[in-house]
């Protein structure tokens, strides 16, 4: 049965690490990353990094819990330890609801998490990319008009609810619309049953006439 999400980290680097392995040289860290405990992934040691590796490695996580309940771990650890040094370096959890509630299924979240030492003590971050996804889900594709002329296919609401038609790119200008609109040809009657409106202006070419007929009137 598939999971009901998938979540993707990608666990960038982290910084200003306590080495836990001073007795005996530099740091190896990993980190082990987690929601359900029984299912664990880790990343490769880095060999050189000491207290601020990195590692820039994505790992996916499916699990089944809801959400609201779900939590990411990591953990970082020291590779090859001694019997006398405890390999636990720091740990950092994150909640899935905040990375949901903030930017939703399907996007990226950012963030530096804050590493704990076992005795709670806060030393150094974790820098982690974490999206979650969720099958049932699917974004939207994006809307491309078709091209000027081609039929478009009447959407389901129209269908339902007897809206109008799409445009077919078939109405000719001019030609007479769809019954129920009144109509009037390009300069002719209205057909509203009311006389069209006539200017009481006189036009240009008569006003001219006027002005220059009267232009010397009194001066005779």
């Amino acid at each position: 049965m598939a999971a009901r999400y998938e979540l993707e980290v990608t666990v960038t680097s982290a910084k200003n690490l306590k080495n836990v392995n001073w007795r005996h040289g530099p740091l190896k860290p990993y980190a082990v990353v987690w929601v359900d405990p029984k299912n664990k992934s880790t990343t490769r040691v880095d060999e050189t990094g000491d207290e601020s590796p990195v590692w820039n490695q994505k790992l996916v996580i499916p699990f089944n819990d809801p959400i609201e309940e779900s939590t990411l771990y990591i953990d970082i650890v020291h590779a090859y330890p001694d019997e006398d040094t405890k390999p636990l370096i720091g740990s950092a959890k994150l909640k899935l609801k905040d990375v949901v509630d903030d930017v939703g299924f399907g996007e990226l979240y950012t963030d530096s998490l804050k590493l704990k030492r076992p005795s709670g003590r806060p030393h150094g971050k974790v820098d982690v990319n974490v999206l979650v996804k969720d099958p049932r889900y699917q974004a939207r594709d994006p809307y491309y008009p078709p091209p000027y002329g081609v039929p478009v296919a009447p959407t389901p609401q129209q269908q339902q609810y007897g809206g109008p038609p799409p445009y077919t790119g078939n109405y000719q200008y001019g030609a007479q619309p769809p019954s129920g609109y009144p109509y009037a040809p390009y300069g002719g009657p209205p057909q509203y049953g009311q006389p069209g409106y006539v200017s009481e202006q006189p036009s240009y070419g008569a006003y001219q006439e006027e002005k220059k007929s009267s232009k010397y009137v009194g001066y005779v």
